[in-house]
């Protein structure tokens, strides 16, 4: 891969994140006014409430895929300088050791957050408000691994890209 191809896969999906995480941040603060939830608040809530309560769910499980499928994998290609293919795990790790991911188990709490509320079952709002609840305190932590991993990029390794031109 050519460092003009790896800076534009970087910057791409820099570009997609910031547009999830500025939709995230309008929703959170349209939503703090009904956070925590409960089943029964959960239920009450108007249709515009629900309109921003997905819209927040959707941008959170955006951003996260951008940096999981596109943003870290591109990260750590271009600081260990080899493209083989490598479990997820073994990438947050090493993103973890330079400061991008904060801990590799915020991630996975994140993730599996994201993940149950992607499957909705009839009759478990006390898990879905639950889960929303985890979601709605914890989503800055997202947002920080985002920034990081945008600020690494800009101070580190724009720089290298920059000057193999």
């Amino acid at each position: 891969m050519t460092a003009d191809i790896l800076r534009l896969k970087i910057e791409a999906a820099l570009f997609e994140g910031e547009a999830h995480r500025l939709r995230l941040c309008t929703g959170a603060k349209k939503l703090a006014p009904f956070f925590p939830l409960t089943p029964d608040s959960l239920n009450a809530l108007e249709d515009e409430t629900v309109s921003w309560l997905d819209q927040f769910i959707y941008r959170f499980t955006k951003l996260q895929d951008a940096m999981g499928t596109r943003l870290f994998p591109a990260l750590a290609f271009m600081i260990s300088g080899n493209d083989e293919p490598r479990p997820f795990l073994d990438t947050l790790n090493m993103l973890e050791k330079i400061g991008v991911v904060s801990s590799v188990e915020e991630w996975q709490t994140l993730r599996a957050a994201r993940n149950n509320l992607a499957h909705e079952y009839p009759g478990s709002d006390e898990q879905r408000s639950a889960i929303l609840n985890i979601l709605f305190l914890e989503w800055r932590k997202l947002e920080s691994m985002f920034m990081a991993a945008q600020s690494y990029y800009e101070e580190k390794l724009l720089p290298l890209l920059d000057r193999k031109r």
